[in-house]
């Protein structure tokens, strides 16, 4: 039976999460002061000794008129927050019927306008205005994040080292550099392998060592480093974002064809061989896999094939396109979510239309705005959104965005679920037919 996530409790919970995450980074919720009724009057024993000692209990009148006092002072009190309410929802009504409402902007914050230029270049990349360099599209989504301090000449010196030995390579052991198997099968063995080559005019051996699965912090999300081509360049570990960029941006040097694909929270390399099959390169663990690997995931549903979210091996222009996921996963890491993030998702989406990642930063990014509107009305609760009709259309946005990557096929995949299915890929190394030399076999 297909999962259903329209459930009332499941929805009122996940917005409960929402709220109560944000308050606590954020501030509290403003809670309204309530004055306390006024202290009734003392009445004790006379210290008149002509005077009986008897308690003076107070009159009815006197009483009505206590409880009249505090009733207007309640009324009152609701009424400014009527008042209140009214002006705050006038105001969102006026924002959004203008198109105007957006959460604040960090545009002014010291260092988002290297994430500019960099999305500017990347877009012209995809307008045709530059040539599509995955390279320098790289290059700009990470020198963004370190303010522009990074020095180009150098990522790409180090490109060129590696780039240097597969060609050294490839033709110590006589292979054409027009086979496209060939070079895909040698970058896949610098990044996976030890590979020992004789510099020409030299007796100087260079030798590159393989690439190590990085498991600390692999979702960078207290590190961004960690996702990175730089930091993979310079300490030789990685992760499987870093790793398939690089592999994808030697196969640019070197012009041979290859191609990212995507299975939950993962990514891989794609290549066909010189009969057409494909194979599916598993940098992580230096093995070769197939869809059906992927699939035993748990986590990638018929409709997520059926919409192509998955295992789809991805054009030229929709991995330039990706990498401006890349460059707002970077922003949001500094500054948070704001209009910036929004329009990079649709630039995305409008040349990769079944993009998961960029459609999840667009439910992300209303769940922020939703949030955040509820926030100025002083919303603490599902049941107080019937008062906030605009608030309220934010929210069931916010929610019809989650109900519409549930229909696409998306099933998140829990941290520990990723980590054990990465461990299991030691295990479908031992299997003969998970062997490079499978796919060395095809050249012959």
């Amino acid at each position: 039976m297909k999962r259903k996530r329209t459930d009332r409790t499941f929805y009122r919970s996940l917005l409960m999460i929402f709220l109560i995450g944000p308050y606590s980074s954020y501030a509290q919720i403003p809670q309204v002061s309530l004055p306390c009724p006024p202290s009734m009057p003392q009445y004790g024993i006379s210290t008149n000794v002509n005077q009986s000692n008897t308690l003076q209990v107070p009159t009815t009148t006197h009483f009505n008129h206590v409880q009249q006092q505090n009733g207007a002072i309640m009324r009152e009190v609701q009424e400014h927050e009527r008042l209140r309410q009214l002006q705050t929802q006038e105001i969102i009504n006026e924002a959004m019927s203008r198109g105007e409402l957006a959460l604040p902007t960090f545009s002014g914050a010291p260092g988002t306008g290297s994430f500019y230029a960099a999305r500017d270049e990347i877009n012209d990349m995809l307008c045709g205005k530059r040539p599509m360099s995955l390279k320098r599209a790289v290059f700009l989504c990470e020198n963004a994040y370190f303010d522009n301090r990074m020095s180009y000449d150098r990522f790409n010196a180090e490109i060129q080292n590696l780039k240097k030995i597969c060609l050294l390579k490839l033709k110590e052991e006589g292979a054409s550099l027009q086979d496209n198997m060939a070079k895909n099968l040698m970058i896949f063995r610098v990044i996976t392998d030890e590979v020992c080559v004789k510099e020409p005019g030299t007796e100087k051996i260079l030798t590159h060592y393989p690439m190590k699965y990085d498991f600390e912090d692999f979702y960078a999300r207290e590190d961004a480093s960690k996702y990175m081509v730089s930091k993979l360049l310079i300490q030789n570990t990685g992760q499987c974002h870093s790793l398939p960029l690089l592999y994808l941006i030697l196969a640019e040097e070197l012009g041979a064809k290859a191609h990212l694909s995507f299975s939950p929270n993962h990514s891989f390399i794609k290549i066909q061989d010189n009969q057409g099959d494909w194979h599916s390169l598993e940098l992580t663990r230096g093995a070769i896999a197939t869809d059906d690997f992927y699939m035993g995931s748990g986590f990638i549903r018929s409709e997520a094939l059926r919409n192509k979210l998955y295992l789809q091996p991805l054009s030229v222009k929709e991995l330039i396109a990706h990498s401006l996921n890349d460059l707002s996963m970077y922003y949001v890491n500094k500054y948070g979510y704001d209009e910036f993030v929004k329009q990079n998702a649709d630039s995305v989406l409008s040349h990769f239309p079944t993009n998961l990642s960029a459609m999840q930063t667009i439910s992300n990014y209303n769940t922020s705005i939703a949030l955040y509107v509820l926030r100025q009305c002083n919303v603490p609760s599902p049941d107080d959104l019937p008062q906030y009709p605009q608030a309220n259309a934010l929210y069931r946005q916010m929610l019809e965005g989650y109900e519409k990557l549930d229909n696409l096929g998306y099933a998140e995949m829990p941290k520990e679920a990723y980590k054990e299915w990465l461990e299991s890929l030691e295990v479908e190394m031992l299997d003969p037919e998970n062997q490079p030399s499978i796919i060395i076999q095809t050249t012959k």
